[in-house]
């Protein structure tokens, strides 16, 4: 009978020494010597520390070990999705007068700041002009926030963490930048100390770079706010002379707790940040 894909190699030899022994043809006596080389030669090629799961007993896929870091990441997200109520609100923003004041700010500072820094100072704003908004969940009240810190999604190669920018309306677009940097650099190589990743009272996730739109994200327990910030894009607009124009817009999604921030609030919350990104200047009116 034909075998399953899935058959294993320890169950083909159950299988072979069950059936009666067909006497073996002389040229193949020696196949079972020359197979050896072969096998030992293959598994040899097989990644160091890993079982060579391709070899024989699974044809059409590899099991790769989880790391602890991962398991963290996915219990939380898990966790997030199944017990905070999660719900969803888009904000176009026109980014022109923010890149503007982004370049004079670089030129003026010798500094490369990035867009993404500007957004956390914007954020920080936002929830400085909501305070409703600057709190998170517990079982026997909402816990309201005394200072403005957010996080920032930082790609690893054991998953996405979340360094905290403590305080970062009080600090300067500059010193958010090298905060920001110092701290996914560090967390590219594992040495991100965990209260550097512990808390904040909201987060800003920017895929924009690699050329996503718009996306969600999802909460980072205990926070009750997340921001998903997408591409810069040209969009055409009247110019109020019967013509278009092109401006440059970009879509930031507010993931939010029902529990603490309402629709209402959440609308309150984009407004705000939505009237920072378009004025810039009250980025440093704080």
């Amino acid at each position: 009978s034909s075998l399953s894909p899935f058959t294993s190699v320890h169950e083909t030899s159950l299988m072979s020494a069950a059936a009666p022994a067909a006497p073996a043809a002389p040229a193949a006596a020696a196949a079972p010597a020359a197979a050896a080389p072969a096998a030992a030669k293959e598994e040899a090629a097989a990644p160091s520390g890993r079982r060579n799961l391709t070899h024989k007993t699974h044809r059409t896929h590899e099991d790769v070990p989880t790391t602890q870091m991962r398991k963290i990441i996915a219990k939380r997200l898990l966790e997030s999705k199944l017990t905070l109520p999660h719900a969803y609100m888009t904000v176009e923003v026109e980014m022109d007068a923010l890149l503007a004041l982004r370049a004079k700010y670089n030129a003026s500072k010798g500094i490369k700041a990035s867009v993404n820094d500007f957004l956390i100072k914007a954020v920080a704003a936002s929830l400085r002009a909501v305070p409703e908004a600057n709190a998170h969940w517990t079982e026997d009240a909402i816990t309201f926030n005394s200072q403005v810190d957010v996080a920032f999604a930082a790609a690893t190669p054991a998953g996405l963490v979340t360094p905290v920018i403590r305080e970062a309306g009080t600090k300067s677009v500059a010193a958010v930048a090298a905060e920001a940097k110092d701290m996914a650099g560090r967390a590219r190589n594992n040495k991100l100390m965990p209260e550097e990743y512990a808390g904040g009272a909201t987060s800003v996730s920017n895929l924009g770079m690699f050329g996503i739109h718009e996306f969600i994200a999802v909460l980072n327990p205990p926070q009750a706010s997340i921001f998903a910030v997408g591409a810069t894009f040209p969009k055409a607009f009247p110019d109020g002379k019967g013509g278009v124009e092109t401006r440059s817009v970009m879509r930031i999604s507010l993931s939010h707790d029902s529990r603490v921030i309402d629709d209402a609030l959440a609308e309150k919350l984009c407004g705000a940040l939505k009237d920072i990104v378009e004025n810039p200047g009250l980025i440093f009116a704080e």
